[in-house]
């Protein structure tokens, strides 16, 4: 007969994904965006590339079919309307080493594939006992790209929120200060970890005794038997099992978090928070470590056994909801950004298209007569003109004109919009920001790379139905046997993962796009 495992029960099992209540576009968010705003950005962007070489004369055509073609292939420059998010530890690195195929992996996302797609990502990791910004810093390194912090979500990022709930905590795991650091960082106002307590009364862990180390990183002059602790933040692995359970489960069975009390019915003491509840995890050591879940099943243990009732425990980290929803969150601001920097360089872009136009609209009437008045009897006689730029479909709306084509002159430049002083773009491009594309749709599928069933596999299936789980080899998994949770893709490693979606969403995106095309 097989037990249950104190780890599973949170009843993550018994959720079911929420579905999708409509539809969501599999074209790519950019051309979303543009259709929306009436900004041809996939005609536009790839115009703006050429012309870019192109002087512009008074008798150099500047329009632009907006009408969609049908395609073999998309590959203009444009930001998905999918995303990735990554586990890091077997799936990106694996201990002090690189995984070979990350760097090319995330290079793909950021462009460097056959369509020319830039796709959204965000890493979700259980690890912790870091700032959000070394660990960007440290991918930044091992990816060979920029990670920002935004990108980050930790086993420990989502206590965040917690801050302003809590005024005395106990921040336990970690190097030295780092956790305690990292908690004011997070706004919390009395950060205290187990060596603070050790050092206000050493018979504590009659078992440890403090390294001049371990002194250097204590607070000293607290009375601990004068502080009552309002919650027990678990933030990273111990590094010292017996001493700071020790502690923490005499403040669990505390009357009101104060060290050296006891409860008549241990149900005083104060909240427990873990950041994650990974059993095992892999390093570069042919067998996998005993994690932050395995100490918290002893700890669980020990307090049954203790005070015969269950310990309650407030869990973060996959596969739990709250990190979930807080790594919704994180994506959903980051694809915004990364659509805000692709719609920046489309601006870029149109800001040096325009300024050669502006060069030839101020030629004098003797350097472009000539060239401006042949071939009258064309019916697009090739003139720089009000027409010619008003198909760009530049703005919150299509420039409507007659049939007179009126050449580009000082007098009737206006018609356009006015020229902003500052960007040098029209007014009609620059007052339609990405400010107003906040509301995004969601995105069409998330894949998330993982390499523990446990966690990864059961943390994607269990929230969305858009999530889509993807398993690799080079992490805690063991080829050749049956994953708990079953993922819908299992690959060799993280390039192949990434292969795959790419490949998955453009057959998509291009059915999606045939479908409205002429």
């Amino acid at each position: 007969m097989q037990l249950d495992s104190y780890l599973n029960n949170n009843g993550i099992d018994q959720l079911k994904p929420t579905p999708r209540r409509k539809r969501v576009s599999s074209l790519s968010l950019s051309d979303q965006w543009a259709g929306s705003s009436g900004l041809g950005l996939s005609t536009y962007s790839e115009d703006a590339e050429k012309m870019k070489s192109i002087p512009i004369k008074p008798n150099c055509s500047f329009t632009s079919p907006l009408t969609k073609m049908k395609k073999d292939i998309i590959d203009h420059p444009r930001v998905a309307s999918y995303a990735f998010a990554f586990d890091i530890d077997g799936v990106l690195v694996r201990g002090p080493e690189t995984i070979p195929q990350a760097p090319e992996a995330i290079r793909y996302l950021n462009g460097e594939n056959p369509y020319n797609i830039k796709v959204p990502y965000i890493f979700v990791t259980n690890g912790g006992g870091k700032a959000e910004s070394v660990r960007a810093e440290d991918l930044t390194k091992r990816l060979e790209c920029e990670v920002n912090c935004d990108q980050v979500v930790q086993g420990h990022t989502p206590m965040k929120d917690l801050s302003s709930k809590f005024k005395n905590v106990l921040v336990v795991g970690g190097v030295g200060e780092v956790c305690r650091k990292i908690a004011i960082d997070y706004g919390y106002e009395n950060v205290y970890t187990p060596l603070d307590i050790i050092n206000w009364d050493p018979s504590v862990t009659p078992y440890y005794t403090l390294t001049e180390e371990d002194k250097e990183h204590c607070i000293k002059n607290v009375d601990f038997s004068k502080i009552s602790f309002d919650a027990i933040l678990v933030f990273a692995d111990s590094r010292n099992w017996a001493a700071d359970e020790q502690i923490i489960l005499e403040l669990l069975m505390s009357k009101n978090g104060v060290m050296g009390t006891i409860s008549d019915n241990f149900e005083d003491g104060p909240p427990i928070y873990f950041a994650h509840s990974d059993f095992v995890w892999s390093t570069n050591y042919k067998l996998v470590r005993y994690g932050m879940g395995a100490l918290q099943v002893s700890i669980a243990a020990l307090f049954r056994e203790h005070t015969g009732k269950e310990m309650k425990v407030i869990r973060f980290g996959k596969p739990q909801r709250g990190t979930w929803k807080f790594a919704d969150k994180v994506l959903k601001e980051w694809r915004r950004d990364v659509l805000d920097d692709h719609v920046s360089e489309i601006k870029s872009s149109s800001t040096e298209l325009f300024s050669k136009a502006s060069d030839s609209v101020f030629l004098t009437d003797s350097e472009g007569e000539d060239d401006a008045h042949k071939d009258d009897d064309d019916e697009d006689d090739g003139l720089l003109t009000i027409q010619g730029l008003s198909k760009l479909n530049i703005g919150k709306s299509q420039i409507t004109t007659n049939d007179k084509v009126d050449p580009i002159t000082n007098a009737n430049i206006s018609k356009l919009g006015n020229i902003n002083a500052k960007t040098g773009l029209l007014d009609t491009v620059d007052e339609y920001g990405v400010g107003e594309a906040d509301n995004l749709p969601p995105p069409s599928t998330v894949y998330f790379v993982g390499d523990t069933p446990e966690s990864d596999i059961r943390f994607a299936n269990s929230h969305d139905e858009s999530w889509f789980s993807i398993l690799v080899k080079t992490g805690v998994y063991q080829e050749d046997t049956i994953p708990k949770y079953m993922p819908k893709k299992t690959v060799e490693n993280v390039l192949d993962a990434v292969k795959f979606a790419v490949e998955r969403e453009h057959e998509k995106e291009l059915a999606e796009w045939n479908a409205s095309a002429v």
